[in-house]
C-alpha cells in the first residue's frame, strides 16, 4: 500500500545503488562523458571527492588527510534534483518539494540507464531506499511521546523532561535479507516557538545483482518496507500536520 501526504515532511528521498567497479583512474575515464548526456536536465557540475584521514602515534604522533577524486555530481537548475555519479555507485535524491516515489523511481531509472550503459558494471553489491523527513511542531515544549511512538526511554528515577535527543535503532529484515536503520534526533527549528525532529529511514540490502527488474522489484519493496516504519513511528497527532492522506 503506497500513502502520500499533500504535505509530507520529507527533506529528501534518494535512490542509492552500489556497484563492484575499481575506484582509479579509469573509471573516472568512464564517467568523464556522462555529463554530455545529462546536462539538459542537469547542467551543474561537480567533482565527488572523499577524504580518507590518517592518525599516527608513538614517535611521531600526528595526523593527515587525503581527498581523492571518486565521481561527479550533476545537478537539476533548480538544485532540487541530485545525480551522483561515483566509481562505486550511483545515487539519485530529490529535495523538498518533494513529488512522488513514481517520479522519483522513473528519474531514477532513466539515470540508472544512463550510468549502466556507460560503466557497465559487472554487479550491484548493494540497493537502498533512505527518506530523511523534518517534522516541525509549532509548540514551544512538547512530550515526544505524544507526536511520536519510538522515543527514548528516560530512568523514572530521573527528570522526565528532554531538550533534545539523538537515537538509532538498527532492524533486521530477515524476509529480504536486508536492513533498516531508524535515526531519530531532534534538530534546530525553522523558526521560534517551534520544535523540529528528524526522522531518518534508510533499507537496505548488501546483494550481487546483475538484473535490472530485480534491482527495481527489490527497490519497490524497500520502499514499501520505509512506509511501514515511517507509519509505526507516529501518532495520529502527527499525521494531522501533514494534511489530506491519501492511500493508493
Amino acid at each position: 500500500m503506497a500513502i502520500h501526504y499533500d504535505n509530507a515532511p520529507i527533506t529528501e528521498a534518494l535512490i542509492d545503488i552500489r556497484v563492484d567497479i575499481t575506484a582509479s583512474e579509469a573509471g573516472l575515464r568512464l564517467l568523464e562523458p556522462l555529463h554530455e548526456r545529462v546536462k539538459d536536465r542537469y547542467p551543474g557540475r561537480k567533482r565527488h571527492s572523499q577524504v580518507l584521514g590518517q592518525f599516527c602515534w608513538g614517535d611521531a604522533v600526528g595526523a593527515s588527510a587525503k581527498q581523492t577524486q571518486t565521481g561527479f555530481v550533476f545537478t537539476s537548475e533548480d538544485e532540487k534534483q541530485v545525480f551522483q555519479a561515483r566509481c562505486d555507485g550511483f545515487t539519485f535524491s530529490r529535495l523538498r518539494p518533494y513529488g512522488s516515489w513514481p517520479e522519483l523511481r522513473d528519474e531514477a531509472r532513466r539515470l540508472w540507464d544512463i550510468y549502466r550503459a556507460t560503466v557497465t558494471p559487472e554487479t550491484i553489491t548493494r540497493v537502498a531506499v533512505r527518506y530523511i523527513n523534518q517534522i516541525n511542531v509549532q509548540s514551544a515544549q512538547i512530550d515526544y511521546k505524544d507526536y511520536f511512538r519510538t522515543t527514548p526511554e528516560v530512568s523514572p528515577v530521573l527528570p522526565q523532561s528532554l531538550s533534545g535527543f539523538f537515537m538509532q535503532l538498527q532492524f533486521p529484515q530477515p524476509d529480504f535479507g536486508g536492513l533498516l536503520i531508524l535515526t531519530q534526533t531532534a534538530v534546530q527549528p525553522p523558526d521560534p516557538g517551534t520544535n523540529s525532529v528528524i526522522l531518518d529511514l534508510d533499507v537496505s540490502k548488501e546483494c550481487a545483482m546483475v538484473d535490472d527488474h530485480e534491482i527495481w522489484g527489490l527497490l519497490e519493496t524497500l520502499r514499501d518496507r520505509k512506509n511501514e516504519f515511517f507509519e509505526g513511528c507516529i501518532t495520529e497527532k502527527t499525521r494531522a500536520l501533514f494534511g489530506e492522506r491519501q492511500e493508493y
